[in-house]
């Protein structure tokens, strides 16, 4: 009887498992990427994780930033809306949402984000080149992204490319 309770349990968490394997799979196969709001005026993105490394980039309160990862010394790997890639003091920075890393694109150009998929369609503002952008959506040639700052509206595709 103790047998057969047990091989009844065991084939029960078999079943389970073999039912959650699919979706860590999937899980694992999109990876997030934290998004972080910087709190402080002036914070600054370094060439190395400690506050002797030189200055790349001055960053402005409220600025979104990519996490990349725990550096050393409190200091985390973080990229700017604009490719920029340092480290900063995690205390000037506060978790503010995520994205998938498939979704994170940069403009291999200079170029224009219409209100709708037309070039015909007026204008809301520009990318600059390099400029990284999330990625919602894709209807035929367009693409409708959002950048850091919250700006969201249409590029053609053809003018972005996976970031790395």
């Amino acid at each position: 009887m103790k047998r057969r309770v047990l091989m009844m349990v065991l084939s029960a968490l078999l079943v389970v498992s073999m039912l959650l394997a699919p979706a860590s799979a999937l899980a694992a196969s999109k990876k997030t990427v934290p998004i972080m709001k910087v709190t402080v005026d002036g914070a600054r993105v370094r060439k190395g994780p400690s506050s002797s490394y030189d200055v790349i980039v001055s960053v402005k309160n409220g600025a979104k930033l990519f996490y990349l990862g725990a550096g050393k010394n409190s200091f985390c790997k973080v990229r700017t809306d604009h490719g920029v890639v340092g480290y900063m003091y995690k205390g000037f920075l506060k978790s503010y949402g995520a994205c998938y890393q498939n979704q994170v694109y940069c403009a291999s150009k200079r170029v224009k984000v219409h209100k709708k998929a037309s070039t015909k369609s007026s204008g809301k503002t520009t990318l600059s080149k390099g400029q990284h952008v999330i990625v919602y959506q894709v209807k035929g040639s367009w693409a409708y992204i959002k950048t850091l700052g919250g700006t969201g509206g249409y590029v053609k595709k053809s003018a972005l490319k996976k970031a790395k």
